[in-house]
């Protein structure tokens, strides 16, 4: 079954589904099409806690699967450029710069941004077919929205780890995204989130400090999911 991996490097980030039994020359190859990095040039951190800085490096070994290296789902994985002459590096040491001093038009402008050479290389939100990904997407979220009612107990499983909660909104947010997306709102048990169930100034459900957030209902599971009790051990004896 594939599962979803977020993939970043230094100039892209996106979400994508993989199989276990891709092998690590195969997974290069389709992420060469993602970030423009050759695979020759590539080095793949993984990162399977989204709460720590460690990773570990996936070998060079193009026979391997992912299946090797315990790829989680919602886990990251980042792929470092070792292209002494890369251009893309080039391309953000000087966009970081650009967009600090222009403005945003001035920069949408230029022929040697990223936002250019992103347009060039038809990547993100510039691919033919991103579109009909989005649409699938946005379909799979809504269904998946039908059976999530607030009240109900869940759990979130993503690169931040398990955490478990209760559903307090459900629906869409023009603030957010324009209105485009349903999204959920859960108060978590423990202070592992990102507000307090606002937006800005505007109140979406109560939560107190740090135990809100915003996710999407495709990484939200309810059930019986009574609270973790932070003190639990697997050990009968001391």
């Amino acid at each position: 079954m594939d599962i979803p991996v977020y993939f970043t490097s230094d100039l892209t980030s996106s979400e994508r589904r993989v199989s276990p039994q891709w092998t690590i020359g195969y997974l290069k190859q389709r992420l060469e099409q993602i970030t423009g990095i050759e695979c020759q040039y590539m080095a793949l951190h993984h990162y399977p806690n989204g709460n720590s800085n460690e990773y570990k490096v996936i070998g060079d070994k193009d026979d391997s699967t992912l299946a090797e290296y315990n790829i989680a789902p919602y886990s990251r994985i980042h792929v470092m450029d070792l292209d002494p002459n890369s251009k893309l590096k080039q391309l953000s040491q000087v966009s970081a710069t650009q967009e600090f001093q222009l403005s945003e038009e001035e920069y949408n402008k230029r022929a040697d941004s990223v936002l250019q050479w992103k347009k060039q290389q038809q990547l993100g939100r510039f691919d033919p077919a991103y579109n009909d990904s989005k649409k699938r997407a946005q379909e799979e979220n809504e269904q998946k929205a039908q059976n999530i009612q607030v009240g109900q107990r869940c759990r979130v499983i993503n690169i931040e780890g398990e955490r478990r909660g209760v559903v307090k909104f459900v629906g869409r947010i023009p603030e957010l995204d324009k209105g485009e997306s349903v999204w959920t709102g859960v108060e978590f048990d423990e202070p592992v989130g990102k507000n307090n169930g606002t937006i800005g100034t505007l109140r979406i459900f109560d939560a107190k400090p740090n135990h809100g957030s915003f996710v999407r209902p495709k990484q939200v599971e309810v059930g019986d999911f009574p609270e973790l009790d932070p003190f639990a051990s697997d050990e009968e004896e001391l």
